[in-house]
């Protein structure tokens, strides 16, 4: 089974692996699978499992996605940019909801700081896969060896099963449930609040954003002050931290949202 990896265990396992692979393309074996053909054979396999459960492969994601409504869900994969053939074959995989409500709000704006141009959808949640399983954490999977790639593709399944679709049913459920999605501290808010506001949800994302305020006193400290600020100076032309982040997108679509 996957399990979900310290900070200090990424960097070092990151570093050890950019060396690898860079060893790898000094002395390429050019008979061992190469790590595409390893990652496609095993997705298959999970594809053949979550078809049965409404969701499409597209190979071209590669990503699996349905539509519920108004909103699509996905689940898409990213392959390690260190892998090596015939060593290495890992996946990050990322859970993702898209609104075509939030969208076509988004394009009523003309504040940069709630993305009008964007030149592709926004999902108005977003998060990796291991991040939804309990323990939480960064997770990943490696596929490169054959005699083991049908169990690994089979966990996978089971995170996804366990993990993903359990975010996706808060999206059909009722949107207080969607507004306290909020509370993660990973990814910040202004998604959720976004979504809150495109659905006519005013007062609740108003609540929304008090409630995660008031849970961390530093960034309410920050928040507010930067609030203020932006208010008397204008907006500013560029992202930073997630409080003044939030700051810029709070006085850009008139928080309190009354």
């Amino acid at each position: 089974m996957a399990l979900p990896r310290s900070f200090s265990d990424i960097v070092a396992s990151t570093a050890k692996q950019k060396l690898a692979a860079a060893q790898a393309r000094q002395n390429p074996d050019v008979t061992a699978e190469k790590p595409r053909d390893a990652i496609f054979g095993a997705l298959d396999i999970v594809d053949r499992a979550i078809t049965a459960d409404g969701f499409a492969f597209a190979r071209s994601g590669p990503k699996f996605s349905q539509k519920a409504g108004d909103l699509t869900f996905e689940i898409t994969i990213q392959s390690d940019r260190n892998n090596v053939a015939g060593q290495r074959a890992a996946v990050w995989v990322h859970a993702s909801v898209y609104s075509r409500v939030l969208t076509a709000w988004r394009k009523q704006h003309d504040s940069e700081w709630i993305r009008p141009n964007a030149p592709f959808p926004l999902p108005l949640f977003a998060t990796q896969l291991g991040y939804l399983c309990q323990p939480s954490g960064w997770m990943e999977w490696d596929f490169a060896e054959p005699d083991k790639r049908q169990s690994v593709a089979e966990d996978l399944v089971v995170s996804i099963r366990t993990g993903a679709y359990s975010l996706f049913s808060t999206f059909e459920g009722p949107i207080e449930g969607i507004a306290a999605l909020s509370q993660f501290d990973w990814p910040p808010p202004e998604g959720v609040l976004s979504y809150l506001l495109a659905k006519g949800s005013r007062a609740l994302a108003t609540r929304t954003m008090n409630e995660y305020c008031d849970a961390r006193p530093d960034f309410k400290m920050k928040f507010e002050a930067l609030c203020r600020q932006f208010e008397l100076e204008g907006l500013p032309a560029y992202r930073s931290a997630t409080p003044h982040d939030m700051a810029a997108f709070a006085v850009a679509t008139g928080y309190p949202w009354k």
